[in-house]
Parts: structure tokens; C-alpha cells; sequence
């Protein structure tokens, strides 16, 4: 190994910006091994800062290193990290492309909802894909239009990362206190032609997230004739004690014999 190579256990004992020097040193230089490299990228995540980020963001087409460069910048507060990131998309293609737009979405830049809007209809599925997630995690209320008027379009390979985008969106919005639009959500995919595990979760979203109303859409699922739903009405009851478990019992009477046997176990009745 040459003489310039760094030792990174002693670059660990540094302190303060010598230390972020040091392992900065490490990426630049040719002498390095990959792996001093990817524990450099490593310790940088816990103690770099804006001094770090060019260095970092340039190897974000790197084959063997931007998983661990954007490793490195995603805990980095300075803003000039979202800024570096945004530039990215412009430039990169495919899993590297991927990569960036996942980090983003960490990071909850609400300023890259515009870029990440175009990517929704990216040839590349797994750009797609990943552009949904990611505007999921930054949960807004544009944000999550920008997934609604998508998916109507997107091709089917793609669709179930798009539910999931919308999810994502519709839990955010919740814990903002952003109900109702959380609800035109769950609606929307409960709608679709999806898995009955997505629509399930859709049902609980609009049951959970629509007070009174939301008994009524529970009760429609448990009188429909699509068994799975039901199924999920039974387990979403369990977690709506109290007037939902005394309207069960004066519905009980008017289900089959299966579904009774279902929402006796699941509500404990006797």
C-alpha cells in the first residue's frame, strides 16, 4: 500500500473538521481502497458537514461508491445537501438515478416535488417507482396530487409503488391533521383495480380517518359480497370498540352463518 494511503482507525481519533479533512482526503485520494473509502462515507455520516458535500455528491454516479456517498450526505442538516441532490436528477440515469430520488425522499425536500412529478412517467419503472415513493415521504398535499393524477396513467407494473406513494402521503397528511384530504386518498385506491391488500388498507385508512361516516363505508364492506373485504372489516372492527361492537350485534342476525362466525371471533362475542 502506498505512503499516502490513511489509516482510518487514526482518522477516527481526530477530532472536529480535521477528522472530516481526513476522511475527505480518503475519498480523494487514488491510493485509497474501496473499502477505506465506503468506512470513510461511514464515519462522514456521523460527523460531516457542509465542507463534505461536493466531495460527496461527486460520486453520486459512481458505480461502486453513491450508495455510500449518499449514505454520507443524507444526515448532513446543510440544505446545500437537498440542493446537490436536485442537481443529481438531471444527471443521472437509471439505479443511480433510483438512488438519489429514495434520498430525497429522507430527506422530505419539498422543493424537489416539481422534478419528482416529471419522473412519474419515466420509462424506466424503477424511476418511476421510486420518484412515488419518495413524494410519498414528503407527504404534502401537492405531493400527493401529483401521485393521484399519475396513476391514473401509469403502467401497471408500477401501480403498486404508486398505492404505496399514496399511502405514504396519506399518513403524513394524518399526522398533520389534514384528515379529509387523507381520506379522498384511501378513497381513491379503494376504487381501483388493486390487490385486495391494498384496498383493505385503503378501507381501514377511510374507516379509521372518517368519524361518524366511516361506520357506514365499514358497514357496506361487511354486507358486500367481496368475502376479502369483509374479512378486513372484521379486523379493522377490532380496533373500533364501544358503539361499533353494539351496532354488530343488531347486524349479526342479518349475515350469513359465515360471516357471523367471522365477526363473533373477531369482536369476542358470545
Amino acid at each position: 500500500m502506498m505512503k499516502d494511503t490513511l489509516n482510518l482507525a487514526a482518522v477516527s481519533a481526530a477530532g472536529g473538521s480535521d477528522q472530516e479533512a481526513k476522511l475527505l482526503g480518503v475519498l480523494k485520494s487514488n491510493a485509497s481502497s474501496l473499502k477505506e473509502k465506503c468506512d470513510a462515507c461511514r464515519e462522514l455520516s456521523i460527523i460531516a458537514g457542509k465542507d463534505s458535500i461536493d466531495t460527496l455528491a461527486s460520486l453520486l454516479d459512481n458505480d461502486k461508491l453513491a450508495h455510500m456517498a449518499r449514505y454520507g450526505m443524507e444526515t448532513i442538516p446543510d440544505p446545500g445537501v437537498d440542493d446537490a441532490f436536485r442537481a443529481a436528477l438531471d444527471k443521472l440515469t437509471g439505479l443511480r438515478l433510483a438512488g438519489v430520488i429514495g434520498s430525497i425522499g429522507v430527506r422530505r425536500d419539498a422543493k424537489a416535488i416539481k422534478p419528482l412529478t416529471k419522473l412519474l412517467s419515466s420509462t424506466d419503472n424503477v424511476v418511476a417507482q421510486a420518484a412515488a415513493r419518495a413524494l410519498g415521504s414528503i407527504g404534502t398535499v401537492e405531493a400527493a396530487e401529483a401521485i393521484q393524477r399519475a396513476i391514473k396513467k401509469t403502467p401497471k407494473a408500477n401501480q403498486l409503488a404508486f398505492c404505496e406513494g399514496l399511502f405514504r402521503c396519506a399518513e403524513n397528511l394524518v399526522k398533520q391533521n389534514f384528515q379529509a384530504e387523507a381520506v379522498k386518498i384511501y378513497n381513491q385506491i379503494l376504487k381501483m383495480d388493486a390487490p385486495h391488500q391494498v384496498r383493505a388498507g385503503a378501507l381501514r385508512g377511510v374507516v379509521l380517518n372518517s368519524g361518524r361516516e366511516g361506520y357506514q363505508v365499514l358497514m357496506d364492506a361487511i354486507r358486500g359480497d367481496d368475502y376479502a373485504m369483509t374479512a378486513a372489516a372484521a379486523r379493522i372492527a377490532q380496533e373500533m370498540p364501544g358503539r361499533l361492537n353494539r351496532m354488530m350485534r343488531s347486524e349479526l342476525a342479518n349475515l350469513s352463518e359465515d360471516k357471523q362466525t367471522l365477526f363473533k371471533q373477531a369482536l369476542n362475542m358470545e
